[in-house]
């Protein structure tokens, strides 16, 4: 190899800032990118995690609501309250009384001894209580709007709650986005008293 053969010249001057200027370009451009994936990324784990909350209070509401044989509900201040038969007597399971008559069976738990658990909301949690007994179910969710629905459907009651949020990452609070939550339930009354 003969060294005449090889390049001495270095770059210019406007050559080094023109290529200092493209990767200025390129890992500005990254960076832009790399945070908009993070605040993406945020906003559907925040998103998913007040969704899971949702379906945490879907799950308790309908399992009391099911066993309960009186559910009354305000949306002002937005409150459910279960009044449910007692089914243990200590340690020992009450046995129900029986009655038949034409509109069906009658079963009665001794309703002189019942439990009563009440959903609220307070500031963004919804608060479970139960004989004075506070939970705190959801952190998250921010809206509980119960319709406690009297209808009779094949002689059984039902109860129906819409929970809704309003997501972070929206701007301006658009109803849409809250609309967009909306997670359903309907629960009927097993223990509903007939007769």
């Amino acid at each position: 190899m003969n060294l005449s053969q090889i390049n001495t010249k270095g770059s210019t001057l406007a050559e080094t800032m023109v290529a200092m200027g493209i990767a200025s370009f390129m890992l500005l451009a990254i960076i832009t990118a790399s945070i908009a994936l993070q605040k993406s990324f945020n906003a559907i784990d925040n998103y998913f995690a007040a969704q899971m909350q949702q379906i945490r209070i879907i799950e308790y509401l309908s399992r009391d609501v099911k066993r309960s044989y009186i559910v009354t509900s305000t949306t002002s201040p937005q409150t459910v309250v279960c009044t449910i038969p007692n089914y243990l007597n200590g340690n020992a399971r009450r046995d129900p009384t029986l009655t038949w008559s034409s509109k069906g069976v009658k079963v009665d738990y001794d309703t002189t001894t019942t439990t009563t658990v009440a959903y609220s909301i307070s500031n963004q949690s919804i608060l479970r209580t139960e004989n004075g007994v506070l939970t705190t179910i959801a952190s998250s969710t921010d809206n509980l709007i119960p319709s406690t629905l009297d209808i009779e459907l094949a002689n059984t009651e039902y109860a129906t709650t819409t929970i809704t949020f309003q997501p972070i990452f929206t701007s301006s609070g658009v109803a849409a986005s809250r609309t967009g939550t909306t997670l359903f339930s309907t629960a009927y009354l097993r223990n509903k008293r007939r007769g």
